[in-house]
């Protein structure tokens, strides 16, 4: 984008180093209360982007679910870096954001996870969206904290991976139907 030299600019008054991330996407502002995941799978498991996206996010909204949010795929009004596959608390707050890129033989899908109270985050993410001249709400940036998930940062942590460990071997290793093995 022509506003990228700016919004790097906007980003390193705050003390965020501007980076371009492998899974792409638009801007995001992570700290030390962010958890990132990287999910690898083999291309050849997903016909299509769209499948690897609502797998991954439907991964992710189980484990959230585990700790007690009402998670939910899809998007927010006004949420940063918006997409159809972010996993959202209540239908009103992003609490993660899903990027991917396919890769010669494999699918990286990478999420932010936002971990405690987003008050360090908004004013960067306002700033940046400002220099690029992208609309976003401040209000549609959440975090599992702030949806009650109680618990130490290590402990919540903990249970995250732990789930997403559970849970990764079904999102790298769909079940395939085949279409003779649907007729018996």
């Amino acid at each position: 984008m022509p506003e990228f030299a700016a919004a790097s600019a906007v980003a390193r008054g705050f003390g965020f180093e501007p980076v371009i991330r492998l899974a792409g996407g638009r801007a995001v502002a992570y700290d030390q209360t962010c958890l990132i995941v990287d999910l690898m799978a083999p291309l050849k498991f997903y016909g299509d982007h769209i499948a690897a996206f609502e797998a991954g996010a439907g991964c992710f909204r189980e484990v959230l679910g585990d700790l007690g949010l009402d998670a939910r795929v899809g998007p927010v009004v006004g949420e940063y870096c918006a997409g159809d596959h972010s996993v959202n608390a209540r239908g009103q707050v992003k609490v993660v954001g899903i990027a991917q890129r396919a890769m010669h033989s494999a699918r990286l899908l990478t999420a932010c996870i936002v971990l405690e109270k987003p008050e360090r985050l908004r004013p960067v993410v306002d700033a940046v969206y400002g220099a690029m001249k992208l609309d976003w709400s401040p209000s549609s940036l959440g975090s599992i904290r702030g949806e009650g998930v109680q618990g130490t940062v290590d402990e919540i942590v903990h249970a995250l991976v732990t789930g997403l460990q559970q849970r990764h071997s079904e999102w790298a290793f769909p079940r395939v139907t085949h279409t003779d093995d649907a007729r018996a």
